[in-house]
């Protein structure tokens, strides 16, 4: 009940997009990596990713090697940037490109640039799949933003996009999410992002049919340069 409650606001028909869409684009500008997917509406700029992305590198330098964080003062903080937003930031080892931390949230509960701040510091430190990165070992991580676009309820999985759609499943308080880039990492098909999704949430195969909610969203993905 708690969870129906919660996501009342999503139910909406999941967005289709049609073929010509394409999977996840790369785009390099200014030194800045982009993975833009179809048009969200509220898409950013490459700019504010880029302002993001400072945020996020200020961020983890501070916190690791002072155990602050930076104002937001400092940063031009745009309208878009003032939103409250789903967002991930991923941290990657800058040699192996394998991963090092991972955490956000899927719904906006901050404004952009605070949850940047806040999943930054998690990602680094709080992520208990890894030792949390110590003082000096900033340097050695790559730093990837997905700005999330709202969840929207799955009717049938023949919508869903690998490259195209992240995924969200839940069932009582088992959650499990997985974002767009990952299937296309990992060269999954359709049925290996949904069994992994189910892996994550430790829920079993098909566990939508059962009783779990599934949930797809967009993202917008900016990375720094290997």
């Amino acid at each position: 009940m708690a969870h129906t409650k919660r996501y009342a606001h999503l139910l909406t028909p999941l967005r289709y997009f049609p073929q010509s869409a394409g999977i996840i684009l790369t785009l390099m500008v200014s030194g800045v990596m982009v993975l833009a997917p179809p048009a969200l509406g509220q898409e950013l700029s490459v700019h504010e990713g880029t302002i993001l992305l400072r945020i996020a590198r200020d961020t983890l330098s501070e916190y690791l090697n002072r155990q602050t964080t930076p104002k937001l003062s400092s940063y031009e903080v745009t309208e878009r940037l003032s939103q409250k937003r789903g967002v991930f930031v991923t941290l990657k080892d800058r040699h192996t490109a394998e991963l090092r931390g991972c955490i956000g949230y899927t719904e906006g509960y901050k404004t952009l640039a605070e949850a940047v701040i806040d999943c930054t510091v998690y990602a680094a430190t709080r992520d208990i799949r890894f030792r949390p990165l110590r003082a000096g070992e900033e340097k050695e991580v790559v730093i990837e933003i997905s700005v999330l676009s709202p969840l929207q309820p799955v009717s049938t999985i023949e919508q869903i996009r690998v490259g195209v759609h992240g995924l969200v499943l839940t069932n009582g308080l088992k959650t499990g999410v997985l974002l767009p880039q990952v299937p296309l990492e990992q060269h999954w098909s359709r049925d290996e992002f949904l069994r992994a999704l189910c892996r994550k949430a430790d829920l079993p195969d098909r566990a939508w049919e059962h009783g779990g909610q599934l949930f797809a969203f967009t993202a917008q993905i900016f990375s720094e340069r290997h």
